[in-house]
């Protein structure tokens, strides 16, 4: 029994929420001499009013536009344009006053007219427009309600360019190729950093191999020094020890001398 209670309260919950949402939004139909328009409206005004976008609005039987407001309930939802001839003219979907999503015009005989992407009030997207045979007669795309990029006229075979609406007749360069620009540049600057680091290496690295080439130098002619200083050393050294043993031989020739004089003499006086 409660669960049949708690599905029923979900199911008239559920038909509230509907009604409410469907009483919000009113269907409307207009007729004039050259088309009938079949759209919604809602009695709930926007938030928020942008100063730079246009506002679609029901009042007194017409469809008005208006820049930042509104006079009347704002167009909501689906929205459908005929020819007298119930031949589709324009079709599209509003969202509170604002056109978003794609939007078709097409030629009485039901050829698409023009083909156009929106968001939020705002053109942005891909954008076609085609000959009444049906062949592409232009072919761009918008940047928030602005002409962006490449733009061709089939029918007169030229291409611009635009950036935020300005033409040039020439593509101008993009931001990845300023990127890819400024990149390069970079590369470059870094190739001749390291060029300059790279030469200051090898002079450091010749500094380097001359101050130990001239270390070594130094060091063979200490080496060289001290070979003389001890080659003359050695030189005194050999002087000193023939002349210490040049004075320890002359006494005793001096003795044997003295003796052999003196035994003749004393030997002359015995004999006489």
């Amino acid at each position: 029994m409660s669960k049949v209670l708690f599905r029923s309260s979900i199911f008239l919950s559920t038909c509230i929420l509907c009604f409410a949402f469907s009483s919000d939004l009113q269907r409307k139909v207009i007729r004039d001499a050259d088309f009938d328009v079949e759209c919604y409206v809602t009695h709930k005004s926007p938030k928020l009013f942008y100063p730079d976008k246009i506002y679609f609005w029901y009042r007194s039987g017409e469809i008005h536009q208006s820049v930042s407001s509104a006079g009347g309930d704002v167009l909501h939802d689906n929205y459908v344009k005929y020819y007298r001839s119930n031949q589709l003219a324009e079709k599209g979907v509003f969202h509170y006053g604002l056109k978003t999503g794609n939007w078709k015009h097409w030629y009485e005989n039901g050829q698409l007219r023009l083909q156009e992407a929106w968001r939020n009030g705002f053109k942005h997207g891909e954008a076609i427009a085609f000959n009444y045979d049906g062949s592409i007669s232009q072919k761009g795309s918008y940047w928030n309600n602005l002409k962006e990029g490449r733009w061709v006229n089939y029918n007169t075979k030229d291409t611009v360019y635009y950036v935020k609406n300005e033409m040039f007749e020439e593509r101008p360069m993009g931001f990845f190729e300023r990127k890819l620009r400024k990149k390069d540049s970079l590369e470059k600057v870094q190739i001749r950093i390291d060029r300059n680091l790279e030469r200051k290496k090898d002079s450091l690295e010749r500094v380097r191999k001359k101050k130990n080439r001239y270390i070594i130098k130094q060091n063979d002619s200490i080496k060289r020094i001290k070979k003389k200083l001890n080659r003359k050393q050695e030189k005194q050294r050999d002087s000193l020890e023939r002349l210490n043993k040049k004075k320890a031989i002359q006494p005793k020739e001096q003795k044997n001398t003295n003796s052999g004089f003196f035994g003749k003499l004393f030997k002359k006086k015995k004999t006489d």
